[in-house]
């Protein structure tokens, strides 16, 4: 079932979501790093976990098409 912010903003949970909750709940934690198929979902289910922290830092380390 999807997650509505406001109306133009939905977010479909996903089965990473639990390891990334688990993550964060952590005491001490090392920097996350995902990996894994082009489009299903890894920047955004990141930045939906980032919104329960104060601030984050997002690296893309995607190579861009000049």
């Amino acid at each position: 079932m999807p997650y509505f912010k406001n109306a133009f903003d939905m977010y479909y949970p996903r089965f990473i979501d639990r390891f990334l909750t688990e993550w964060a709940s952590r005491k001490a934690h090392k920097p996350l790093l995902l990996r894994g198929a082009r489009q299903v979902g890894k920047s955004t289910a990141v930045r939906h976990l980032a919104e329960s922290f104060e601030s984050y830092v997002e690296i893309n380390f995607e190579k861009q098409e000049d």
